[in-house]
Order: structure tokens, then C-alpha cells, then sequence
């Protein structure tokens, strides 16, 4: 909800500003390694010449054709309560394959897109090891999957929608199923795995944004069904999710956490199903550690194969001392521990592990409990305090993470105690693990840098990538910056000096390195990798950034505005508003502009559309039409926001599309319709090949004094036909025979019929209304 509106807080403002593209969602967003997938891709913003950035090189992304209309959020958001809520923005999607190497390994791709306007946020793409299966466009009851393991990617289209899938596992085992919801728009999802009698054998809801795992023991030949739905019964067409389920154990922990590199060690690995199905347990096993820091490794266990995440260091971690009296656990300082919460303190009614350390006076040492990189269900936070139970110092979370980061200097020489906390609110397990370090400031040498996602560089000027520096230690030493794969024209700023301009000053918590587009260059973007490294007490520290993507853009062309400033004109629902509009070109551009509806609207839209024209040169003031739908309520005041798009060359002769936001908003308070269609409410009941009539009836006002057009409103799945008719002014009755299919199922089904007439002969007014049919067995 938050990131909506903080997009339309963007939206409105005075000043002339390109709109970056932005990436909505893919889908299905998973395919498996060594095949070709054709996408859809969901798309904010875009312009004909995007360029597409995969992180990973050897993945191909190719866009295989046009953008589509904007897809509008579908009732029944339109009515009611549900119609004041936020939305998020409006996708035109468009047709696209992605290309997966056999080499890639299972996991996440990412990706991001840029033009002439700058860089987008960045997309995610799954690369699976299971069988996928994409939920059916037009499913209305259960689908069944294949035998498991199996995927299965989907969306929560509307609100109030559940999915329901349904799967049979041929053998008793341990099955996890993993929901994962944030491959498009973030939505927070619910999944719940009933048996054949309905009975829930599991339930859960995403809270955090970290997606739902649930864990359950199946028997031999049931069918279980899994339901998943918005936890508040939200719904839009990039509320993309896949579920994956596995009928293997699960390693969530190894102690030690982090082991010597290149040696063989016997692990406490921690898992579901090692044992016994759904079952939280541990065993020991033999682990080779590899040389790499972090890898994936295969493990064998005798209720079957999974894979283990081991963590490797210079120096395997201690174990936790057994006894709990913290008398009895003294760290020697350096120290790197290795533990987990096994109960609750009776207390705080929080898990509670203490230590003791030595300090001497004004020693400074740096005191961590880390989770993230094991993704233990731990929140840590960190209490220093004097063995007579005075608190000095306590932290939480470290900026962006769940770990607990303090740095504490010893008051006086002596004892401290350390108290190690959970405050994640989650009842202990074995899976309840953390890593304690210890170390004295003053031995440390190492840095850690946050980046930027993107940088946009307007062509013959000029920005800063900021960077924020964090040192570990007590070191002063200036860090060196080498840029890689930067786009053409752009270059450090300091061309005179560029050892100084790459570099990051001694003690220093931050830095800005400015970064120059050449105003003779084309329009590019790439994904730039920076490469820092220093060097203290002939220790030499290299850290790499993730990829940063770096666009030079094209400054915008034209401002759009409406010739009403201050309030609104007054508009009939249920027809086509042609809004007044200025086209203010900008820095000497004469040529077209085209005018098309924005991704970012206002908060309640309930249906308001608007479609793509183009201004020709010359031409400063347009009539923009602006269709409002029949249900909009009189109390509403609407808006709507216009972009506008110019094609021109960049110094290097290609055509680029170069976006200009909208001055203010399109401001429309609604009064009654012109136009009302309505039908005799009654039930009607036929039988599949038959015929019935339907009494309509057609209301004009006096503004509206033409034709209309009735026709019945059908697509591929529609079991009604009927002839179209035009009705003349006088005429406000007609008799509409329904044709029914000869092999039309049984049931209640739906007929939509719409009545247009044209206002000034060129703006629509439309009305429609549903009647329902039941169609009985033959």
C-alpha cells in the first residue's frame, strides 16, 4: 500500500520531469534451465525502445512484440467500500521470451529495463528445478497438478478470488510448500492445505513480505488441496505468486554455522523430516566444506536427497557452553559462536542466552548476532550490561537487516555480561540458531559499502552516486574505486584527476562519485559493477558491488496541462469527457506529442480510462477523451493523469522516446447519466438451443437526442448470441431475442448487453446492463 502511494506522490508535480519506466511483474514468472519461455511482461511506463538488463549475463530477455492496452483493475473494485481503496498502478503488458542456459542453476534472476527517461526498478525471474504449471486463464474449478515435486505459478486476479490446487502424494512423506509473493506487486498471501475430508492441516499468511512455508505429514493416496487468496481478499492482475511443493526433507541449520574451509566436519545439520515427517529434528552427518564462502551442497539421507547451505570461514565457529549460568559462559574475546534459543526465560517471557566477557577501560569491541545470512526466524537484540545488572548499552537491528550490531567501549577495566535475546515473538526451536562474534575493534580491518539500485545522468551533465561506507575497525586508509562496463559517454568527472575522483577519502562515511554523460553521446544504459579495494597493515580487503545500473537520459520535451486549473468541469457518467489539454513543448521541440493515460493514476480510478492520440506539430491544445464509466457515484470528484511522449533523435541519430509528466491532474466532478439501459428484472429459465425475449428499455436526456446502438457483449467462452440493433431517437423500447447454445451447460450464466450513442457524433456514451439466465438440464 505504501509503495502506491508513493508513487502518486510523484505524480503532480509543477516542475517538467521525465517518468522512468518501471517493471511490474512476469508471467508465468518461472521456467527451468535450458528452455525458452514465452512471458508476458507487465509493464509501467514503457516506450518502444527499451533497453532490458538481465543481472545474469548468460539469461536472454527478448520483447517479441507491441504493449497492449492498459489493463484496468476489474470489478469489484469499481463498486462499494472496495472502490475508495488504493490500486496499484495499470499494466499495458507486453509479449516477450526469455532464454535459460542449461548451465544456470535454480534460483532468482534478476533484471532491470531502462530508456531515455532512466533506469526502472529491478524484476525477478525464477529459475526452477521442479515441473511447472501455470494456473488456466479461464479455470473455475480446482486444478489438478502433476505428481510431485511440482510448481505451479498463478495470480489473484480479482478480489475475493482463492485459487485452489489439488495433488496426491502416492507415498507418506514430509511435504513443504512454499508460497512465494512477491515476484510482481507485493501482496501478502495465505495458503492453507486442507485433506479430502476438509480438514486444514496447515495455514498461514505472509505478515512480513518473506512469503509462507508450511509443513505437514501426508499419507499414502490422499489428495490434499491447497487454497491461496490475499489476506485481505485484495486482488489485481500483478499479484503473481508460485507455489512450489516438495516431497523431500528440509536442512534449515548446520551447527556450527560457519566451518573451516576445504575440511571435512561432522555437522549437527537441523531439518524437517530427517526423522520423521513434519518433525523438527537433528542428526549429525559428515560435510566436506567447501572452499567457497557460501554453497549449496547435495546430502543424502535415508528418507531421501535435499541439499544443504554450507558457510565457510578461515576458522570453524565454537559451540555454545552447555551450562547456562552465564558465570560458566566466559568468551575469550576474539570469539565466534555458534548457537541456538532453546527456552524461554520465565522472566522477560523472552529467549535469553547470557555470556561474560573481560574489557579493559576504553577498549572498543564490536559485538554482532547474526541471522540474515542463515535465515533463522531469530530477531536478535543485544544487551551489554555490569554484573550488578546496570544496562550500558543494547541494540535491536542493524540498518536493513534483523541482525543486532553494537559497538561498546568498556566503561572501566573488568566483567560484563552479555544478554543475547529473541524478540521475533516465535516460540524456540532447533531452527532457532544465531552467530555471536566478539572482537576488539582496534584488530579489525574491513568495510562494508551500500550502493544505489540505478543512476540516472542527464546527456551533458552530471550525478552523484552516493555511496555510504562503513568502516570496521580503527583504520584510516583511503579506498580505491575501479568502475566496470560503464555505458557509452560516461565517464568519472574528474577526467584530470581520476585516481582522486575514484577514491574514497580516510574516515569518510559516505562518498558521492560524480559521474559525467556526454552531451554528444548516445542515450545508453549498462550495469555497472564496482570494485573496491584498500590496503591495511599490508592486508589487502576487495569488495564487489551488486550490479548498479546506470542510464543517461534525454531531458523531457513537453509539459502537459489542463485549462482548468482550480477545480473541475462537470461530467456525465457513463460517457466520454473530451478534457481541454495544453501541450507546452519545451527547449525548441516542434514535432509530435503523443498523449496516453499513465500508470500512476489517482487513488480511486473505478473504471476511468483514457486511450493513446497523438498531437500533431504545431497543434498546442487538444481535446483529450476521458470515458467515465456509468457506475462512478455524483459525489466523486476524479482525476486523471496524462504523460506525454516525444520521439526524437539523440546525438547519435537514434530515435529516442522521451516522456514528460503531467502539470496537475484532469479534475472532473460527475453528475447524472445521459444514457441508461435497463432490462425487466425477473428470472429467466431456458433450455440449452432455445430462444428467449428480453424486454430492454433505453433512456436519453435531452442532451442526448440520437441513435443508440444495442449489442450483445460475448467473448470466446459466451453461450448467448444475438442481433445487433440500432434504435432511433423516438424508439426507447426493444424486444432483444437471446439466442442460447445448443450445448450450453447448465447453470446460472450471464448476458451483458450495451447501448452506445454518440454525443457531438464522436464522443461515446455507454450504458450496459447484465441479465442473468439459468439454463436447465435438457
Amino acid at each position: 500500500m505504501l509503495t502506491y502511494l508513493l508513487m502518486l506522490s510523484a505524480v503532480g508535480q509543477v516542475a517538467a520531469a521525465n517518468i522512468r519506466p518501471q517493471i511490474g511483474y512476469v508471467y508465468p514468472p518461472a521456467a527451468n534451465p535450458g528452455t525458452t519461455i514465452e512471458v508476458r511482461l507487465g509493464t509501467y511506463d514503457w516506450t518502444p525502445d527499451m533497453q532490458i538488463l538481465p543481472h545474469d549475463p548468460r539469461v536472454k530477455i527478448e520483447i517479441t512484440g507491441p504493449a497492449g492496452e492498459p489493463i484496468l483493475t476489474p470489478p469489484p473494485y469499481w463498486f462499494g467500500n472496495k472502490a475508495g481503496q488504493a490500486q496499484p498502478p495499470l499494466p499495458r503488458e507486453v509479449p516477450a521470451k526469455i532464454t535459460i542456459p542449461a548451465d544456470v542453476p535454480p534460483g532468482e534472476i534478476r533484471w532491470q529495463v531502462a530508456n531515455a527517461n532512466g533506469g526502472s526498478n529491478i524484476g525477478k525471474f525464477v529459475v526452477s528445478d521442479l515441473t511447472e504449471t501455470i494456473e488456466p486463464e479461464d479455470r473455475k474449478d480446482a486444478i489438478e497438478l502433476p505428481s510431485i515435486p511440482a510448481a505451479v505459478s498463478g495470480r489473484i486476479s480479482r478480489i475475493t478470488e482463492s485459487d485452489e490446487y489439488r495433488f496426491t502424494t502416492p507415498t507418506a512423506a514430509q511435504i513443504t510448500c512454499r508460497l512465494e509473493d512477491r515476484l510482481g506487486q507485493p501482496f501478502s498471501g495465505a495458503l492453507t492445505i486442507k485433506d479430502t475430508t476438509g480438514k486444514i492441516l496447515a495455514d498461514g499468511a505472509d505478515t512480513a513480505g518473506t512469503g509462507v512455508t508450511l509443513r505437514f505429514a501426508s499419507q499414502a493416496g490422499m489428495t490434499y488441496t491447497a487454497t491461496i487468496r490475499d489476506i485481505e481478499f485484495a486482488g489485481d492482475r500483478g499479484y503473481v505468486y508460485r507455489l512450489a511443493i516438495r516431497n523431500s526433507p528440509e536442512i534449515v541449520a548446520t551447527l556450527p554455522l560457519v566451518v573451516k574451509a576445504g575440511d571435512k566436519h561432522s555437522l549437527k545439520i537441523i531439518g524437517w523430516g530427517l526423522d520423521k515427517p513434519a518433525v523438527l529434528s537433528a542428526a549429525q552427518h559428515d560435510v566436506a566444506a567447501p572452499a567457497a564462502a557460501e554453497e549449496t551442497i547435495a546430502v543424502d539421507l535415508p528418507n531421501g536427497k535435499t541439499a544443504a547451505k554450507i558457510f565457510s570461514a578461515a576458522a570453524t565457529d565454537a559451540l555454545e557452553p552447555g551450562n547456562e549460568d552465564p558465570a560458566q559462559r566466559q568468551v575469550t574475546i576474539p570469539a565466534a559462536i555458534s548457537a541456538t534459543f532453546d527456552k524461554m526465560d520465565a522472566t522477560s517471557g523472552l529467549a535469553i542466552d547470557r555470556y561474560r566477557f573481560t574489557a579493559k577501560k576504553g577498549q572498543v569491541l564490536r559485538i554482532v548476532a547474526e541471522v540474515d545470512r542463515f535465515q533463522s526466524p531469530v530477531d536478535p537484540q543485544l544487551i551489554v550490561s555490569s554484573l550488578e545488572g546496570k544496562e550500558l548499552l543494547r541494540n535491536d537491528d542493524a540498518p536493513g537487516a534483523s541482525d543486532a550490531v553494537i559497538q561498546f567501549t568498556a566503561p572501566a577495566d573488568g566483567e560484563f555480561e552479555l544478554g543475547v535475546s529473541d524478540v521475533s515473538g516465535l516460540a524456540t526451536s532447533l531452527a532457532s540458531v544465531y552467530r555471536l562474534t566478539i572482537d576488539d575493534v582496534a584488530t579489525l580491518a574491513d568495510f562494508e559499502l551500500q550502493f544505489p539500485e540505478r543512476l540516472d545522468i542527464p546527456l551533458g551533465g552530471k550525478a552523484d552516486l552516493a555511496i555510504k561506507i562503513n568502516r570496521i575497525g580503527t583504520w584510516k586508509v583511503p579506498i580505491n574505486l575501479q568502475l566496470h562496463g560503464l555505458p557509452e559517454g560516461v565517464t568519472p568527472a574528474d577526467v584530470m584527476a581520476p585516481a582522486v575522483a575514484n577514491q574514497i577519502p580516510a574516515d569518510k562515511p559516505a562518498h558521492n562519485l560524480t559521474l559525467n554523460a556526454a552531451a554528444d553521446s548516445a542515450a545508453a544504459a549498462a550495469l555497472v559493477t564496482i570494485i573496491a579495494t584498500t590496503e591495511v597493515d599490508g592486508k589487502k580487503i576487495e569488495k564487489k558491488s551488486p550490479p548498479i545500473l546506470v542510464s543517461s537520459t534525454i531531458k523531457t520535451r513537453v509539459k502537459v496541462k489542463s485549462t482548468v486549473q482550480d477545480g473541475g468541469r462537470i461530467v456525465n457518467r457513463g460517457t466520454t469527457y473530451p478534457a481541454d489539454v495544453i501541450v507546452e513543448r519545451l527547449d525548441g521541440y516542434e514535432g509530435p506529442v503523443i498523449l496516453q493515460m499513465a500508470a500512476s493514476q489517482q487513488r480511486q480510478r473505478r473504471g476511468i480510462r483514457g486511450g493513446e492520440m497523438t498531437v500533431p506539430a504545431g497543434v498546442e491544445q487538444v481535446q483529450y477523451p476521458i470515458f467515465m464509466p456509468e457506475w462512478l457515484e455524483t459525489s466523486l470528484t476524479a482525476r486523471m493523469n496524462v504523460i506525454g511522449v516525444t520521439p526524437i533523435a539523440d546525438p547519435k541519430g537514434n530515435i529516442r522516446h522521451v516522456t514528460g509528466i503531467m502539470d496537475g491532474f484532469i479534475v472532473m466532478s460527475l453528475e447524472g447519466a445521459l444514457l441508461k439501459l435497463t432490462h425487466e428484472q425477473q428470472e429467466y429459465v431456458a433450455a440449452p438451443g432455445s430462444t428467449i425475449d428480453i424486454p430492454l428499455k433505453v433512456s436519453r436526456t435531452v442532451k442526448l437526442p440520437v441513435t443508440a446502438d444495442l449489442v450483445l457483449v460475448t467473448d470466446k467462452h459466451s453461450i448467448f448470441t444475438a442481433d445487433a440493433v440500432q434504435l432511433p431517437p423516438a424508439t426507447n423500447q426493444h424486444l432483444l431475442k437471446l439466442k442460447i447454445a445448443a450445448d450450453a451447460k447448465p447453470g446460472l450464466h450471464l448476458a451483458t448487453i450495451r447501448a452506445t450513442a454518440m454525443q457531438d457524433g464522436k464522443w461515446p456514451a455507454v450504458s450496459e446492463t447484465t441479465v442473468a439466465v439459468y439454463v436447465e438440464n435438457e
